[in-house]
């Protein structure tokens, strides 16, 4: 008996009932909010960019540097006077360095050093010294650092544009598939009373055979009918089923719950659609003002503008002009050396130029390589996002007109078709018509409904697409 109920206990929550929830458009949005996975990369994404853009400030911020030496050396001196090992030295700096962008850096800094050698014991230098270091070439008056900081900023901008339209594009995918639900589920409806209209017929028919009235054949056509009806429910079924894992894909937080839909006015949307392909109509043009692709374009041209002027010099010489002045007292050992600092310092000063050329050319190989790179990589987005906003308006009113004449069309045939069904019933039973035509007859205003709930869905997921590109047109179905 116990085995029996720990069995029970390990196998109930398996068959557990699962909670419960009513999928709307406004439910999908709080979960939207929650950030699932797919939101967390958008903002990943973004968070790439401001760290760059943030990398590119801070190289620019001040640095405090120091460092400090202890040396101690036991080599064998050649003779009494060998002044070339140390025999102890001590040593310390610490100072601020500023860069700028204008490819210029400062310096200031206190220093300390003592030395024991062969001739002189504790030998002590203190003093405070100020640096500055030109860039002569490269990165002359900041070229390169000045263009690196207005592209990371533009860069940081674009960034923000996009995290907005990737946010609204899951949006977008979102409602497709709540869209697609709800039409799967009207299909669902109007299949689900064809069956119980097939499975009536195929019960008369069979009493019918009964009584003699009707053969073997007729029972097996409506029999037949209705099955077929039952394996396009099944069907639905199936689609209903690839749609919802779709979107449990993308929330995550709909796993492990029993997904149905909640309350929704088929009248009201079609309302709102109606009015937002009449907003979308009276654009005469593109409307650039309720779009952030436009905007992007433009910072893609500036971007690849000011990264040309980087690469543009990466191949030429280092060159860098640097120089030092110092105040400095001397003394034995680091007290004297202080003293004298501070009453008698004397100063030192250092100027220097460094350069690096490189030979060869395969600086140059490598620069126009870079040169390529960098116009198909900004050029290439430029213009894909140009397409979007040229291509989904024209293109979306044209389909929208299409699709709106298509159901208008598929509706008068659904009227059509339902009258001829009426008579043809009638007929029917008065044998003026076979069972084929009937059955034919009831099959074509099956099919005829069902493609026009496919095309209404079409409509939708149409506009749906459109305000992922256009994601501010003022219009009522543009918001959750």
């Amino acid at each position: 008996m116990n085995f029996i109920i720990l069995i029970s206990l390990i196998v109930a929550p398996a068959f557990a009932e699962q909670p419960s929830v009513e999928l709307s458009e406004k439910y999908l949005k709080e979960l939207i909010d929650k950030e699932p996975p797919s939101i967390q990369q958008i903002e990943a994404s973004f968070l790439g960019a401001k760290k760059s853009y943030l990398t590119n400030e801070e190289q620019l911020g001040f640095r405090l540097e120091g460092e400090g030496q202890i040396y101690r050396s036991k080599e064998r001196l050649l003779n009494n006077f060998d002044g070339g090992v140390t025999r102890s030295a001590t040593s310390y700096s610490l100072g601020i360095v500023k860069p700028t962008r204008y490819g210029m850096e400062f310096g200031a800094e206190a220093f300390g050093n003592k030395a024991t050698n062969a001739f002189v014991t504790d030998a002590a230098t203190n003093g405070a010294a100020f640096s500055l270091s030109v860039d002569l070439f490269q990165n002359f008056l900041g070229r390169q650092t000045d263009s690196a900081l207005k592209q990371s900023k533009l860069s940081l901008r674009r960034a923000e544009l996009e995290k907005k339209s990737s946010l609204k594009t899951f949006e977008a995918n979102i409602r497709k598939l709540y869209w697609a639900l709800v039409a799967n589920n009207e299909q669902k409806k109007l299949l689900k009373s064809l069956v119980k209209t097939a499975e009536k017929q195929y019960r008369d028919a069979s009493k019918r055979k009964k009584s003699g009235v009707a053969d073997a054949g007729e029972v097996a056509r409506f029999r037949s009918q209705w099955t077929s009806r039952q394996a396009n429910l099944l069907a639905l079924n199936y689609q209903e089923g690839e749609v919802l894992k779709s979107l449990k894909q993308l929330l995550p937080e709909l796993n492990g719950k029993k997904v149905s839909l909640a309350k929704y006015d088929v009248e009201e949307t079609v309302g709102k659609v109606l009015r937002c392909t009449a907003t979308i109509d009276a654009f005469t043009k593109a409307p650039f003002r309720h779009t952030v692709y436009d905007e992007i374009v433009e910072l893609l041209e500036k971007e690849e503008q000011l990264q040309q002027k980087i690469i543009s010099r990466t191949d030429g010489p280092q060159i860098k002009l640097v120089g030092e002045y110092a105040t400095v007292g001397r003394g034995f050992g680091f007290d004297e050396s202080r003293e004298d600092f501070s009453d008698n310092s004397k100063p030192r000063t250092s100027l220097a130029l460094q350069f690096s050329i490189p030979l060869g050319k395969s600086k140059k190989k490598t620069r126009k390589v870079s040169e390529l790179l960098n116009k198909k990589r900004y050029s290439s987005e430029a213009r894909a996002n140009l397409a979007k906003i040229n291509a989904f308006h024209s293109e979306t009113v044209y389909l929208i007109k299409t699709l709106r004449d298509v159901v208008k069309s598929q509706r008068d045939t659904n009227k059509y078709i339902t009258q001829s069904l009426n008579l043809s019933r009638k007929k029917y039973k008065q044998a003026r018509i076979s069972l084929q035509e009937l059955i034919s007859e009831q099959d074509s205003l099956l099919q005829s409904q069902l493609n026009e709930i496919d095309s209404n869905l079409t409509i939708i997921n149409t506009l749906i697409d459109y305000f992922s590109i256009y994601m501010d047109v003022p219009c009522a179905f543009n918001k959750i």
